[in-house]
């Protein structure tokens, strides 16, 4: 910039000596005459057009090839390389219908469910154990001595809820350190915490709602053989999937408060004789996803209650997966990926990249 105003400063200066014509010729000049050594116009020395120093189409200086204005390799307008915070966008109408990749993990396990702190760890049950994991290891002991481990999953304050036989309805802090929210509740299946931060969970009995912070329930549904419980994305049903071996869901409509409306009815129903639907999770979408035990099965229902089978374990049981949760994006854990455990397979977990995010 100095050049350029000392060569103005000489031009306008010598102007009355040569009038009008070699002043237009200095203007003239100037519009070429930058620091770089190319041809484009801005100030920098390659010929891409933008005013950074590197060679792609954005306008930052971390030379990657997106088109953002970050400092990471991915796609998205924040300065991780996560996705948590990013602009995945998919059409609900065209959805993949199996999975886009497959991946059998080494490292974390999983009985009955997983669940993902906010930290970057995968949680899951090993049969004896809580074990932990992050996405490059190794596996480690988070709580000894806790089996038959069903539904799993974390409070917004980090702390995990454990449905467990010996302890009943469970917290666990991030150190390991466990105590009883309701030891009477102590044939807990499935758990979900709510969108108001209270614990929905059934016991293939009834379904409750808890209060993780003084131990409190209600009953709020009984009947149906009750075995997990899930929201919609608009917060206006609640899904409830049934053990009673004849694959029904079903839904029951919500007030603002999250309070039933009327009695759960009949939303859909899984095709397959004796079918046990042991986990349920809901997209972005409205998508219903559900694995079934006896057929071993994944299947995707519409927010209109349409089946598809989405993915068909070539082993029976051996591979099937039993719970279900959504990558958190943290740490590693892809948040367009759904992850079941596998209990009859080593206890081992798998990964289905689907393409869409949970609901939240």
């Amino acid at each position: 910039m100095a050049r350029i105003e000392r060569f103005l400063s000489t031009c306008v200066a010598l102007s009355p000596l040569f009038a009008l014509a070699p002043l237009t010729a200095c203007e003239a000049d100037t519009r070429d005459f930058g620091s770089d050594a190319d041809s484009d116009g801005d100030s920098d020395g390659d010929s891409d057009g933008d005013s950074d120093s590197d060679s792609d189409s954005d306008t930052d200086t971390d030379t990657d090839t997106d088109t953002d204005t970050d400092t990471d390799i991915d796609t998205d307008t924040d300065a991780d390389s996560e996705t948590e915070v990013d602009t995945d966008t998919w059409d609900c109408e065209t959805l993949p219908v199996a999975p886009i990749a497959i991946e059998n993990l080494t490292g974390p396990m999983g009985y009955h469910d997983v669940a993902f702190d906010g930290t970057g760890y995968i949680v899951g049950c090993d049969g004896s154990n809580l074990i932990r994991t992050t996405i490059s290891g190794p596996p480690e002991v988070f709580v000894a001595g806790l089996s038959w481990v069903q539904g799993l999953e974390y409070l917004p304050d980090g702390d995990l809820v454990a449905a467990t036989g010996s302890y009943g309805l469970a917290r666990i802090t991030p150190a390991g350190v466990l105590t009883t929210i309701v030891p009477s509740l102590s044939s807990i299946y499935g758990i979900t915490v709510g969108p108001d931060g209270m614990v929905y969970c059934s016991d293939n009995s009834s379904v409750y709602r808890v209060d993780p912070s003084d131990g409190t329930y209600d009953e709020i549904a009984n009947g149906m053989s009750p075995r997990g419980v899930e929201f919609s994305p608009d917060l206006t049903r609640m899904y409830i999937t049934s053990g009673g071996g004849l694959g029904r869901v079903f839904v029951a409509y919500l007030d603002d408060e999250l309070n039933l409306i009327d009695d759960p009815t009949i939303f859909t129903t899984i095709p397959g004789a004796g079918t046990y639907l042991d986990g349920i999770a809901v997209d972005a979408c409205g998508n219903l996803w559900i694995p079934n035990y006896n057929t071993s099965n994944l299947f995707r229902i519409s927010d209109e209650g349409a089946v598809i089978t989405y993915y068909d374990w070539p082993d029976l049981y051996s591979g099937y997966g039993h719970g279900i949760a959504w990558g958190s994006g943290i740490g590693g854990w892809d948040d367009m990926s759904i992850f079941m455990p596998q209990p009859y397979s080593g206890n081992t977990v798998v990964r289905f990249e689907v393409g869409v995010h949970y609901r939240e």
